[in-house]
């Protein structure tokens, strides 16, 4: 994209739409960024719609079509009048002869020539102004060399949305915005990370890199892990270019004391019913911090006694059965009183602008759902505070970004329909104004609640081919009006940023990074650099 090469003339426009007819020889592609020059006005256009103009009668279309399948050639008199490429654009930005970008106020003259856009044209439009790189431009399928990056202190409060089928490309996203944030100089920003496969630590499979492989994990990355049995130290090591790498990780071991945990962690995680739930508040009036045990250990009957009969045996005997299936083994939620408070250590972390990892590939999910809400409750609950009691130590806390996968399963319309509400919903709603925000990350974004979704105002949309789910983004998000095509046909990696927040005041086609290129970048760097050091 060293310059720019005519690509078309305007053939109509109206409102924020242009079309436009396609040169000969030349391809307009959908998602590809284009220009169009009037005078001292510049428009900058995404397309969306190619399409071929026909202006044969239907009568000789059949017969020219007949003649071409059954091999004849095909003569066709004043073709270039009578048949051609077009396109369809939105005008997503407009350059005054000063160079300054705006929204579209006017649309270009007719037969205004199309251009492709130029490095120039690109750095135009601010994309980079942020301090979280996430990928490059994309214009189609061609990857530019202009750099894409959000703004943390003005995205995270606002919350993201990152959304595609199986296989498009969210966890290599996340794991993306998470270099980003260990690569940030101060300690601005605290991501938090449940990661119920194993993907993020070490890549999860032979080959694979995960934060450990970068070497800001050293000093940024907390691991919260059942290989710890303490807090400390945890080395990892692995083979790069011939040589061994060795990381030093603060660890902290994966284990909660039952004793913490209260009702309403529960509650939140939508296991139960309302008559289950009423049980659980009865139990615990009644029982104090020992109320977890108590409906545990003890059998139906003494429950039903204690209680007064308050609750019906039956609710009891599906309320014991849910609990140890959310307590399990006690590899995660132990009865006996743990060596290290972690959600103390969680929140030190946050406070020190830590990626916070918690890696738990073992458990089920009902246990990563009731961690899931507890870490979330206690760090609102945390800055909530800070800011009514300590607003000026809170002013200095770090932003953070809570990353909740399958989202759907805590914010759907049914969970929320009901009058329902959990921490998560009140995140959405309230987060802002204490610098709490959420990255929901979800391949059914049409099972979100519509509130949740218009909250998410910086949107991640990856591929997504199901209808029901991208007409659900584009019913609540600017800018995407004409990208329901596109939507449905990006390849993996590929994705539509739409972030106000960040001053993006279009759909920026973007090609997301590579994680496993950024770290071999990474690995590159750091070597050269020991290499300086030593000579």
């Amino acid at each position: 994209m060293e310059e720019s090469i005519p690509i078309g003339v305007v053939i109509a426009a109206e409102g924020v739409t242009v079309k436009f007819r396609v040169n000969e020889g030349v391809y307009a592609e959908r998602g590809q960024l284009l220009k169009v020059i009037d005078g001292e006005k510049t428009f900058i256009v995404r397309v969306y719609d190619p399409e071929p103009v026909s202006l044969l009668a239907p009568a000789e279309v059949a017969r020219l079509s007949l003649k071409k399948s059954c091999g004849e050639q095909v003569e066709l008199m004043d073709k270039q009048l009578r048949v051609y490429n077009a396109a369809k654009a939105v005008i997503v930005a407009e350059v005054n002869g000063r160079g300054e970008v705006h929204g579209p106020s006017t649309v270009p003259s007719m037969f205004s020539e199309v251009y492709t856009l130029s490095k120039g044209d690109l750095k135009l439009l601010c994309l980079d102004g942020g301090d979280l790189e996430v990928g490059f431009v994309r214009s189609g399928h061609v990857v530019t060399s202009q750099k894409v990056s959000l703004s943390g202190r003005d995205v995270f409060p606002h919350h993201m949305l990152v959304c595609s089928a199986t296989g498009g490309g969210k966890t290599n996203f996340c794991k993306v915005l998470a270099a980003s944030v260990l690569k940030c100089c101060d300690n601005a920003y605290s991501l938090i990370i449940i990661d119920t496969e194993g993907e993020y630590f070490d890549g999860g499979s032979q080959g694979a890199y995960g934060l450990a492989h970068l070497p800001q994990a050293e000093e940024k990355l907390f691991y919260v892990s059942q290989r710890v049995k303490e807090l400390r130290d945890f080395y990892y090591t692995f083979s790069w270019n011939g040589r061994f790498v060795k990381r030093r990780v603060k660890a902290c071991p994966l284990e909660v004391w039952l004793g913490l945990l209260k009702p309403e962690d529960f509650r939140q995680t939508g296991f139960f019913t309302p008559p289950q739930e009423a049980l659980l508040w009865i139990a615990y009036r009644e029982f104090g911090r020992s109320w977890l045990s108590m409906l545990m250990d003890w059998d139906i009957d003494e429950v039903y006694r204690e209680l007064g009969g308050k609750a019906q045996k039956s609710t009891i005997a599906v309320v014991k059965r849910k609990l140890k299936m959310f307590v399990g083994d006690e590899t995660v939620f132990k009865r006996s009183d743990c060596k290290v408070d972690l959600i103390a250590e969680v929140l030190n972390a946050v406070k020190d602008g830590k990626v916070v990892l918690i890696d738990m590939p073992m458990a089920t999910e009902a246990q990563e759902a009731l961690l899931t809400v507890l870490i979330a409750r206690r760090v609102f609950e945390a800055y909530e505070r800070a800011k009514k009691f300590s607003p000026e130590w809170w002013s200095k806390l770090p932003t953070v970004l809570i990353v909740v996968e399958e989202a759907h399963r805590y914010l759907s319309k049914r969970m929320l329909s009901e009058g329902e509400s959990n921490v998560f919903a009140e995140i959405s709603k309230r987060g802002r104004k204490y610098r709490v925000g959420l990255c929901c990350i979800t391949q059914m974004p049409s099972e979100l609640n519509e509130m949740v979704l218009r909250q998410q105002l910086t949107k991640v949309v990856l591929p997504l081919p199901t209808k029901a789910d991208y007409t659900a983004i584009v019913s609540h998000s600017p800018y995407l009006d004409d990208a329901e095509n596109e939507i449905k046909t990006l390849d993996r990696g590929e994705a539509l940023l739409v972030s106000p927040p960040s001053g993006l005041k279009f759909a920026v086609p973007v090609k997301i990074h590579k994680f496993e290129e950024l770290v071999e970048e990474e690995l590159a760097l750091e070597e050269s650099m020991k290499a300086f050091q030593v000579g």
